[in-house]
């Protein structure tokens, strides 16, 4: 049954990165009913779930994960990352909260939960999780780029020109930061 289990699980990963949803689902369910504690099926269902945008099964999922083990921190970020996605920010922030508690070192997490922040509004809880991120990754592209745009909100034009010049740094052929930089000249700043 273990090695059963192991070859289902693994044509589900396969399944999952060739973008094959429908079949991953198929392969993971067969791991759960060989194995119904098998904690990284549910949490990997869920990701095939999450990427077909069926984001209630997802959340199902990974509370199927999160119930086997409660200190599986990619299953809190996982689920937080389906409420972002279904407009839930307070529950999204609360699961990334979780995350974190779980791993502190855990730079999308802080990335993650900067963007529910952000589409909260709350610009000063982004821009501090944006750089929580930085610290643990200084080269996170996405951080300093959504730090820019948080600083521009803010109308801190001069912060949000250097994040985009070092997201250029980066990724020289980022088109959204160079037309972010350019907007910028055109309004004089």
């Amino acid at each position: 049954m273990m090695k059963e289990t192991g070859a289902a699980f693994a044509n589900g990963q396969k399944a999952l990165i060739a973008g094959d949803y429908d079949n991953a689902i198929a392969d993971y369910g067969q791991v759960l009913r060989l194995n119904p504690t098998f904690v990284e099926a549910y949490n990997s269902r869920g990701n095939a779930y999450y990427c077909k945008r069926d984001y209630d099964n997802a959340i199902a999922d990974y509370e199927q994960a999160i119930d086997i083990n409660p200190n599986y921190a990619e299953a809190y970020h996982n689920r937080g990352d389906a409420y972002y996605c279904k407009g839930d920010y307070d529950n999204a922030i609360a699961d990334y909260e979780r995350a974190l508690r779980l791993n502190p070192a855990y730079a999308e997490a802080y990335y993650t939960r900067g963007n529910a922040y952000r589409n909260k509004g709350d610009w000063d809880n982004a821009i501090a999780d944006y750089e929580r991120a930085l610290r643990l990754n200084p080269a996170y592209v996405e951080a300093y780029y959504n730090r820019g745009n948080a600083y521009y909100y803010k109308k801190d034009y001069a912060r949000a020109r250097a994040d985009w010049e070092k997201v250029l740094q980066l990724a020289p052929n980022d088109g959204n930061a160079r037309d972010n930089l350019e907007a910028l000249r055109d309004m004089g700043c």
